[in-house]
């Protein structure tokens, strides 16, 4: 009676031609920015918590908080932290055992990524952790540096497009 699907545009395009020919009611969940809210009085684990929670299967998660929006008063510390935990990131093979980032799902992912690194690099965002590029130590495979930018802008590609990778942007607000 309905088919619920949540994905790409692309796909969901096409699970809506399929369904029509039944017509079938259909629901669909498409792309998104989801957000990380940080207040000057949150919890001290939170900017760390929400850049693991982000690189969770290497970002390829529908439900991942790839935008981290930071009140201004705590902008520099939430950047801070977020280097830290960063740099602290690690990536491997899926079958090496342990706590790491493995690769996206294929080639195709991979280069959207890497176009939408650098665009924000060209857009004027300022890359804290990763950037373009495979990893080191990785010259093949669909491996992506963890990134972090800081000082994004709304008017910037890497705010409003979903990356659905291990790239988190980190923008500030003034007040509630």
């Amino acid at each position: 009676d309905l088919v619920s699907f949540t994905g790409s545009g692309r796909a969901g395009k096409l699970v809506s031609e399929a369904a029509i020919c039944n017509l079938k009611k259909v629901h669909l969940e498409l792309g998104g920015k989801g957000a990380n809210l940080v207040f000057d009085d949150a919890d001290p684990d939170a900017v760390a918590r929400g850049v693991r929670q982000l690189m969770i299967n290497s970002g390829q998660s529908c439900s991942a908080p790839s935008r981290m929006v930071v009140e201004e008063s705590a902008y520099d510390q939430a950047v801070e932290i977020a280097t830290e935990v960063g740099e602290s990131l690690t990536v491997g093979p899926a079958e090496e055992p342990g706590p790491h980032l493995g690769p996206v799902v294929n080639k195709a992912q991979f280069e959207k990524i890497q176009g939408l690194i650098r665009s924000g690099i060209e857009e004027g965002a300022r890359v804290i952790v990763g950037g373009p590029g495979r990893p080191e130590g990785f010259n093949r495979g669909f491996y992506v540096r963890p990134t972090i930018f800081a000082d994004v802008t709304n008017d910037m590609a890497i705010a409003r497009e979903e990356i659905f990778g291990p790239v988190l942007v980190m923008m500030k607000f003034k007040d509630e």
